[in-house]
């Protein structure tokens, strides 16, 4: 018999393990088992305007997909073919702990049914997953298959992955010949701030962060933060003689005396017209929020940020100076990619938000009409359902972004691989002279260089290169504790 000789050994041994749709599989299971509870975190406590009830949320569960009949029957073994034969939505039920407290005092708990979520195939929730390729036959499945897509309403729908800049990544860019910015986008939960520190042609230093006032001088806002001393202010930055002589030039341009005084210049601007005790407590309140939120939102953040931003200066500074380079924005490692689980994440968050606002609703309408409060009447299982299944359906997702899920093209076994590697860019398709459409160097081994589409959307939707493999998010805690022990510490 003659011995089979394998032409690529490399990509077989890899796939042997793997399939096309690993990352975005491991990507949903993630949000399943993590981030859905994460989310349910953020929000666990709903006070409605009726002051005296309140409704605390914990343990999020999402089961198998199931089927409920016309009749009102559910029934558990719904399978992924007859989803599609019957133009189904494969989808499983939402569970959520909600207890129901009035003065304090429990009224009601229930583990109630809030909605569904569409399951993606072959991931960890799917009836389909760990099954053998008889099995597969037997429930009317391809074995080659390889899932990593839903089926709604009867279609089969893939989630593009979107490309984006890094959150929480300093990037020095010259905006003119005369301005040199550092900017970071700062992000928690559904919060996404912009931070940018401009430096002028003179050595002055402004800052801009959401809810800042306008013309906010960088200085002001680090006494504001704790660095109240001239002192504390020249040993934050570096001793490079360029950098301390911006430092001088922004002390002498800064007549603020103390931090009160700081806060106040913020304080006039978000409480315009208050008095000074309410304008003091508002800067604060904003700058907790809205600063920086990544690092922390509470008082005991503030110093951390103030270093941050002393951060972000020397290097704009520096690059001022000619003493580093200007950041590329089109490098890869100053992207992101979002794959599916962290797509249904966005979708999720914002469809539960509208489930506690509808939720809030309900019970002030109870408690007016004086009907008997309990979880059952108040709970509406439509509000994240319908909300999932309207993004999934027509593509417009969270953040004004269009064509995030597309159908499946089935044309032949390639054409549904190539709609799972593909990379979408959130970048304006009609403009003409992008360096984001070039090739980069850093797309080697990552992206494709062949293959984009003709048109406007050339270099802006791309393809991932058969044998990259996105990784899916960690934990930053380990690595926060490892420092710890090892003695890092913030300055206090």
């Amino acid at each position: 018999m003659k011995q089979k000789i394998s032409h690529w050994p490399l990509i077989e041994s890899y796939f042997a393990e793997r399939t096309i749709a690993k990352q975005e599989v491991d990507s949903f299971n993630q949000f399943l088992d993590q981030k859905l509870s994460e989310i349910v975190e953020e929000n666990k406590t709903v006070t409605p305007k009726i002051e005296e009830v309140k409704i605390e949320f914990s343990n999020i569960e999402v089961f198998s997909p199931r089927i409920v009949e016309a009749d009102g029957s559910p029934r558990a073994s719904f399978f992924p073919m007859e989803a599609r034969i019957r133009n189904r939505t494969y989808a499983g039920p939402i569970f959520l702990t909600m207890k129901l407290l009035r003065r304090d005092v429990e009224q009601d708990v229930k583990h109630a049914y809030i909605g569904d979520m569409p399951i993606m195939v072959k991931s960890g929730k799917c009836w389909l997953n760990g099954k053998t390729n008889d099995e597969l036959v037997e429930m009317g499945e391809d074995p080659m298959d390889f899932g990593g897509y839903f089926i709604v309403n009867g279609s089969e729908k893939a989630l593009m992955t979107q490309e984006v800049l890094a959150s929480d990544r300093v990037i020095i860019s010259e905006k003119t010949e005369e301005k040199v910015s550092a900017e970071v986008i700062s992000t928690r939960g559904a919060f996404k701030g912009r931070v940018r520190i401009m430096r002028t042609a003179d050595g002055m230093l402004g800052v801009t962060f959401p809810a800042s006032p306008r013309k906010l001088r960088l200085f002001v806002l680090l006494k504001a933060l704790g660095l109240k001393s001239r002192k504390d202010l020249m040993e934050a930055f570096p001793d490079e003689m360029e950098i301390q002589n911006d430092v001088l030039v922004n002390l002498e341009n800064t007549p603020v005396k103390d931090q009160e005084e700081a806060l106040d210049r913020i304080g006039k601007f978000v409480a315009p017209g208050q008095v000074i005790d309410y304008r003091l407590k508002r800067a604060q309140e904003v700058i907790d929020a809205f600063l920086l939120p990544h690092i922390g939102q509470t008082q005991e953040s503030r110093l951390a940020k103030a270093y941050y931003l002393v951060m972000m200066a020397t290097k704009a500074m520096e690059r001022a100076y000619n003493l580093r380079e200007e950041d590329d924005k089109d490098h890869y490692v100053n992207k992101r990619l979002e794959l599916s689980g962290k797509l249904m994440e966005h979708l999720f968050r914002y469809s539960f938000k509208y489930f506690i606002k509808d939720l809030t609703f309900q019970i002030d309408r109870t408690i007016t009409r004086r009907r008997k409060l309990n979880i059952s009447t108040v709970v509406r299982p439509g509000a994240i359902t319908e909300r999932i299944k309207f993004a999934m359906s027509t593509g417009n997702w969270i953040g004004r972004a269009t064509g995030v899920s597309k159908f499946m093209d089935r044309t032949n076994y390639l054409s549904p691989l190539t709609d799972l590697r593909k990379v979408k860019s959130p970048l304006d398709k009609n403009r003409e002279l992008y360096e984001a459409r070039d090739v980069h160097g850093t797309h080697w081994g990552r992206l494709c260089p062949i293959e984009t589409p003709d048109g406007p959307m050339c270099g802006l939707v791309k393809n991932l290169a058969l044998l990259s493999e996105v990784t899916t998010e960690t934990s930053e805690e380990p690595v926060e504790k490892m420092l710890l022990r090892m003695g890092v510490s913030l300055k206090k």
